[in-house]
């Protein structure tokens, strides 16, 4: 083991180095990482954004779904060193491959027909818009005079 190993041994779980998976490529066996792509999750009051890394990947590959309150992505980056991995020419492999499977939790009530996805350099972006009823709206009271307006949050009505 080089003394450069033993420096990172320490953040390795932050890292994703490990000296298994070391000896794995070492002894011409295949230790893959799996691919689980990092995403953001925003959420204003007019639309919910979601963006993805899935580099490499296209829009074939993925297969996206909207189930109550869990958004769903799933897609597999595949290992493209088949040749080489049979031919044992590699030396460290660190990035993942295979299936993976996001699960996201959204606001309630989003509609899944209502998702625009787009993709653009290894980016999904996926634009969820809020459903009416979550938006406040504003309600006039009649007093005989000026009409003053009061704010009125129906998603924390429904709530109590």
């Amino acid at each position: 083991m080089d003394d450069m190993t033993l420096f990172f041994e320490p953040f390795a779980p932050l890292l994703g180095f490990s000296r298994e998976a070391d000896r794995h490529l070492a002894s011409g066996q295949a230790a893959l990482r799996s691919f689980a792509p990092a995403a953001d999750v925003l959420a204003t009051e007019d639309l919910v954004t979601v963006t993805m890394d899935i580099p490499g990947l296209k829009a074939e590959d993925l297969e996206i779904e909207l189930a109550d309150d869990v958004l769903t992505v799933r897609g597999e980056r595949v290992f493209s060193y088949t040749d080489q991995a049979e031919a044992g020419v590699w030396q460290r492999l660190e990035r993942g491959y295979g299936k993976f499977e996001r699960v996201l939790r959204v606001p309630k009530g989003l509609e899944g027909d209502a998702i625009q996805a787009s993709m653009a350099d290894g980016v999904l972006t996926l634009h969820i818009p809020m459903p009416q009823a979550r938006k406040p709206r504003r309600i006039a009271i009649s007093t005989g005079g000026e009409q003053p307006v009061i704010e009125h949050d129906d998603a924390a009505a429904g709530e109590e």
